[in-house]
């Protein structure tokens, strides 16, 4: 990837779809900076806009700040390193989740210095990952807890759904309703022998520890130390796995017999059936996976 050159105004991409639509602040506040700092402001309309104009401003050699969800903050990061530019990216957490702002970067919660920090904040080199050709900045998983994903956009229309709540509530919906979905799954670590078919409630891959709304999933993960971060969770009876949600949740599950833990820059999954898997809260569905880190793939300010 070349190296970072900004020339020109950044650019502002806002989602006003963000925080079930309430974004008459963050756009208030948003049009505000981009005056004070001559940066062009564009809202979005439609899904693939902000990867589209993120991948045309890096080509371009600009800075580009991100106002929304981690969907906004997923296709911004597609269209940042699908450039192969690497431009300073400025994110100010709007959506749900915020895994990876808050808790991974440890963003402010602050609008207005969210909004500082994102223009003028210290320049950090990140890590990414790429998975069949689609990129990721905090995490991908598949198993129950893609299915959760797909889960939580359903449940996201209610007016009460949201945050903890939205993501608690697709996993309790899916641990009582969708358990016996839980795939058969091998995989390959790096260059060493496949691990052989069998069941698993997931398989969780992670630069940031958290996902899913504050869930830590892998708690000594380093967003910056070029390794992925792997659990699995080997297939359990079901009254089992409703006793180990709240200690996954606190990140308290590295002795239980059911968790590994890995670290690892490559992994290939072969599912028996077509799986969900997500990335960065954005959901599809295949076969089989591969997916390698990208070490400071990425340029952010904090």
């Amino acid at each position: 990837m070349e190296p970072s050159l900004t020339t020109g105004c950044p650019l502002i991409v806002l989602n006003p779809a963000a925080n079930r639509g309430n974004m008459q602040r963050h756009r208030e506040l948003a049009r505000k900076k981009a005056i004070e700092e001559q940066a062009e402001y564009i809202e979005t309309g439609r899904v693939g806009e902000a990867e589209e104009r993120a991948r045309q401003a890096a080509s371009e050699g600009r800075a580009v700040i991100v106002v929304g969800g981690d969907g906004s903050i997923h296709e911004v990061v597609n269209g940042l390193l699908a450039s192969g530019k690497r431009v300073p990216l400025g994110i100010v957490a709007a959506g749900s989740g915020n895994d990876f702002a808050w808790r991974t970067l440890q963003l402010s919660q602050d609008l207005a210095e969210a909004l500082e920090r994102a223009f003028h904040g210290t320049l950090t080199s990140v890590d990414a990952g790429q998975v069949n050709g689609r990129y990721f900045a905090n995490a991908f998983s598949l198993g129950l807890d893609a299915d959760i994903s797909v889960a939580a956009h359903s449940l996201n229309r209610w007016p009460f759904m949201s945050g903890m709540r939205l993501y608690y509530g697709a996993t309790l919906k899916q641990l009582l309703f969708g358990y016996h979905h839980c795939p058969w799954l091998a995989f390959q670590l790096d260059e060493c022998e496949w691990r052989e078919m069998s069941r698993y409630v997931l398989l969780a891959v992670s630069n940031g520890p958290t996902y899913g709304g504050g869930f830590r999933i892998n708690p000594t993960a380093d967003h910056t130390d070029g390794w992925f971060n792997l659990c699995t969770i080997d297939y359990t009876p079901l009254l089992r796995a409703l006793r180990l949600l709240p200690v996954v949740q606190k990140g308290e599950h590295a002795s239980l017999p059911e968790v590994n833990f890995f670290q690892v820059k490559k992994v290939r999954i072969e599912s028996q059936l077509p799986v969900h898997i997500q990335m960065d809260g954005e959901t599809s569905c295949a076969q089989s996976y591969q997916a390698e880190i990208l070490p400071r793939a990425l340029l952010i300010r904090v």
